[in-house]
């Protein structure tokens, strides 16, 4: 689903590739320098799996372009290494962000622009621990699937409203709404991996850290169309 919100995908976004810092890049840079990330910074990530690459079909309408993210994650704590509340297996926990090392993952880092407040930081943890430990909710994936069906109109996901089993764009959009009042161009329920990046890159949120360059090279031609 495309994000409700100007600029998703094309010509609208490119200058946020110029405009802006170049992130860091790498996890030898990400493990020497932890403090590259913060609290509440909204990790994208594309899965090499079959599964992933069916999440990006059934996310995307047919007028949209094809989705490059799969998968996000919400940046819980930064000590000597990156934790994120996450979506393993079937449930909610917190992991290090360097899980996604060891797979074909592609991951990205986005900021709010400006930061946040120490106060808004401990407001969107706050939130974000309600989840954990929770089972993941496979049954609301079914109801993007079937949106998928109406060209990802928004009618089967409206009626997936059970805070109880979460998925991973859920966590997100939920966590942000509540804590700062902010949605990802739709109602957190409808929210997915890729709406949630295309609002970031519309929104012009600070590009902190990747995986690769090869990374944001790749996502950069999908929003530069």
């Amino acid at each position: 689903m495309a994000s409700q919100i100007s600029g998703n995908k094309g010509t609208s976004s490119v200058d946020y590739w110029h405009d802006l810092p170049a992130p860091r890049v790498g996890w030898d840079v990400l493990s020497r320098h932890p403090h590259i990330i913060e609290v509440g910074d909204i990790v994208h990530v594309q899965g090499g799996s079959i599964f992933s690459r069916a999440i990006r079909w059934v996310t995307r309408s047919s007028a949209e372009a094809p989705s490059w993210a799969s998968h996000t994650a919400l940046v819980l704590e930064v000590a000597s290494k990156v934790m994120v509340i996450d979506t393993v297996g079937i449930r909610v926990r917190v992991r290090h962000l360097s899980a996604n090392s060891f797979s074909r993952s592609k991951v990205l880092v986005s900021r709010v622009p400006g930061g946040l407040s120490a106060q808004q930081k401990e407001s969107i943890t706050a939130k974000a621990r309600n989840y954990e430990g929770r089972l993941y909710g496979v049954f609301k994936l079914l109801a993007h699937a079937l949106d998928r069906l109406l060209d990802n109109h928004y009618f089967f996901r409206r009626l997936a409203r059970m805070d109880d089993y979460p998925i991973c764009s859920w966590i997100v959009a939920y966590t942000y709404q509540r804590s700062l009042g902010l949605m990802f161009g739709c109602p957190p329920n409808a929210a997915q991996p890729d709406d949630i990046l295309d609002y970031c890159v519309a929104s012009r949120w600070t590009r902190v850290w990747a995986d690769s360059v090869s990374t944001m090279s790749e996502c950069q031609s999908v929003y530069r169309g």
